[in-house]
């Protein structure tokens, strides 16, 4: 058991960048290569390459090689979902403090 939350705390610590979410719903759009990611992203080439490298190590996202170009695609789609939800519950939160602070 213990061996299960140990890799479900690497893959929230490497999903709850900001940039690697981007990422993540970037590509759950199409496959792309290195290039059209980091002109959608307006950041370094090495900075994104660390954020590929990284969604690549725990097995979000997956490359393949085609010509001179890296192409990447979500070897999960459903991480889409967890964003999603993850999006929904910090909404409900955030509307239910809101909502506390007003009775104050």
């Amino acid at each position: 058991m213990r061996e299960n939350y140990e890799q479900y705390s690497a893959v929230c610590r490497t999903i709850v960048n900001p940039v690697r979410q981007r990422i993540i719903r970037i590509i759950g759009r199409d496959t792309l290569n290195v290039s059209q990611i980091q002109r959608e992203l307006d950041i370094s080439m090495s900075n994104l390459s660390n954020h590929l490298s990284a969604l690549h190590g725990i097995g979000v996202l997956s490359r393949k090689k085609e010509g001179n170009f890296i192409y990447y695609y979500l070897t999960e789609t459903e991480i889409l979902e967890v964003l999603e939800h993850m999006q929904r519950v910090i909404a409900s939160i955030t509307a239910k403090r809101s909502h506390q602070m007003t009775e104050i």
